[in-house]
């Protein structure tokens, strides 16, 4: 059985992994700063800080993994305009100090690292691997950095590596400080309050994005893990875009209620890329394409309950 090793398993991302890869025989092996209630007992957990070189070389070491898939990252674009030096310590120095260990420790083992369109230049077309990467704010540059020195850990050590350049994707599990999540989780609460109408807070909504159910984009991940292949780069998309307004409509289609749509400058990024879409020629074959309404409204459905379940816990 071969052993995959998950950093930042327990992000948004991580759980869909582990049933994915499990579902499909392999061993996995966990690990994050905190194992949270989520991991399944029967998988194999380990506290690590990817910034702790010592910590990350006796982890690879211990468990001499087949594969390794890094998802640790500050994955929000928002959050990393905050913290942009930690964006950086732990999206290049965490993924530096994971190259060096498979280097010295296990120098045969697969890497898949997490990369984003954000890394892309502009433009109002489909982006493909070969198009002008430059990056708009802290964390596409950030990506892009550890994309360089991917390469040149795979040219000078020959070690087996793939970054992908991965879309927006969603799903139940996602934090509310997302777009998608964040429009589901406040309609759903006007939807289950006493109220006849209600606010909702966004940023910008003329941006389109290229959303996909997160479940198409581990499946192809383990693809992605799984086939021989020269190419370093995959964009892992759907190749369908939405105009974010238009996904909030339908969100608002959902509920009962009147509601308001109120801009809030504290949601608007300093720089916002109006278009981004993925030409996922290279994946295609591996992409499911789950419609994004049906992972929308089963995202919507989990908050009206999980709004019952707090309300019911307070009134106990």
């Amino acid at each position: 059985m071969k052993k995959v090793l998950i950093i930042g398993a327990c992000g948004f991302v991580g759980n869909y992994l582990i049933k994915e890869l499990k579902s499909n025989e392999y061993e996995v092996f966990a690990c994050d700063l905190n194992k949270k209630d989520d991991i399944d007992n029967e998988t194999k957990f380990y506290n690590l800080d990817i910034t702790n070189k010592e910590q990350v070389e006796e982890t690879i070491e211990n468990i001499k993994p087949d594969y390794i898939v890094n998802l640790a990252a500050i994955s929000s674009v928002g959050l990393s305009w905050n913290i942009p030096e930690k964006t950086i310590n732990v999206n290049v120095i965490g993924t530096i100090n994971i190259l060096e260990a498979v280097h010295k420790k296990c120098p045969k083992c697969k890497i898949l690292l997490i990369g984003s369109a954000e890394e892309y230049a502009p433009k109002m077309e489909p982006l493909k691997e070969e198009d002008t990467i430059i990056g708009s704010n802290p964390y596409g540059i950030s990506k892009i950095a550890q994309e360089n020195f991917a390469r040149l850990y795979k040219e000078k050590y020959n070690l087996n590596i793939v970054c992908t350049r991965s879309f927006n994707h969603t799903g139940i599990g996602q934090q509310a400080q997302f777009v998608i999540p964040s429009f589901c989780k406040q309609i759903a609460e006007i939807e289950k309050s006493n109220c006849k109408s209600g606010r909702i807070y966004v940023g910008n909504l003329s941006a389109y994005r290229d959303f996909s159910d997160v479940k198409d984009i581990v499946k192809v991940y383990r693809l992605l893990l799984e086939n021989e292949t020269e190419e370093m780069i995959y964009n892992v998309g759907s190749g369908k875009t939405y105009k974010i307004e238009d996904l909030l409509k339908y969100i608002i289609s959902l509920s009962s209620k009147e509601i308001e749509i109120v801009v809030d400058k504290n949601k608007m990024r300093p720089i916002d890329i109006p278009y981004i879409c993925c030409d996922n020629t290279k994946i295609s074959k591996y992409f499911d394409n789950t419609d994004i309404k049906v992972t929308i409204k089963e995202m919507y459905e989990y908050f009206e309950k999980e709004y019952d379940n707090k309300t019911n816990k307070s009134i106990v």
